[in-house]
């Protein structure tokens, strides 16, 4: 019998991201509204073959974003090609002019997925990979820094809830967060000029909260802390 698996993944802190042998060389993609188009490398360090295959979707499955029905404004070139062993190559990601905000960042999804080539043979087991990275749409002009903008998050407390504000036009990702010493998964982002609930802090008393965000490069950056009083 012939299998063909297909692992999910989602990147959040590697400089790169590797896939059965094929390095991406990226692990999120910011695309800048005065570039005509922005390059993403892929290089295959395995002895055989991979197609690739890329598209970009909308971005409304990644926690804390906003939910779009619109069709996503981007091409990938090529969207399908084999890279053989040992060589490199590129997928290329235009932006076709549809409306967007022009006050703050859109989110999108690049998933490029990584096919075995070689022809299966009976009673074997093929894995194909999919990662799904993060695409922002920055329009130019925006205030304050991309970089600085997890520094910016407001944080506030009622009852159990806690409450998250980003006052700033930039997605802000949420890193490593920690609710009085307990860890939070799939924390998500926080959408430009917008507040969302995180459940965890207790009823009464202090919530210690704990964070880092992730800039531009995939950099985690330093710890920050504030202590919320009821």
């Amino acid at each position: 019998m012939r299998n063909l698996i297909f692992i999910c993944l989602m990147s959040l802190t590697a400089s790169t991201c590797v896939q059965a042998g094929v390095i991406i060389g990226a692990t999120r993609v910011v695309y800048n509204e005065q570039q005509k188009s922005v390059a993403v490398s892929l290089r295959n360090n395995s002895a055989s073959a991979w197609l690739i295959n890329s598209k970009v979707t909308s971005g409304g499955s990644w926690a804390g974003s906003l939910p779009s029905a619109k069709k996503a404004p981007f091409v990938i070139t090529p969207p399908l090609f084999a890279l053989k062993a040992g060589r490199e190559s590129t997928v290329r990601i235009m932006y076709t002019g549809a409306a967007l905000p022009g006050d703050r960042e859109s989110v999108f999804t690049l998933s490029i997925a990584t096919i075995p080539s070689a022809k299966m043979q009976d009673n074997s087991v093929e894995v194909a990979v999919r990662s799904r990275l993060k695409l922002f749409y920055r329009p130019s002009g925006l205030s304050g820094s991309a970089q600085d903008s997890w520094q910016k998050l407001r944080w506030s407390k009622q009852g159990h809830q806690l409450w998250v504000e980003n006052p700033t036009p930039f997605y802000v990702t949420i890193f490593n967060l920690q609710l009085n010493g307990q860890k939070v998964s799939n924390a998500g982002m926080v959408a430009p000029f917008s507040r969302r609930q995180i459940e965890g802090c207790q009823q009464k008393g202090k919530c210690s909260v704990r964070w880092q965000g992730i800039n531009d490069f995939g950099r985690v950056m330093p710890v920050k802390q504030i202590d919320l009083a009821q």
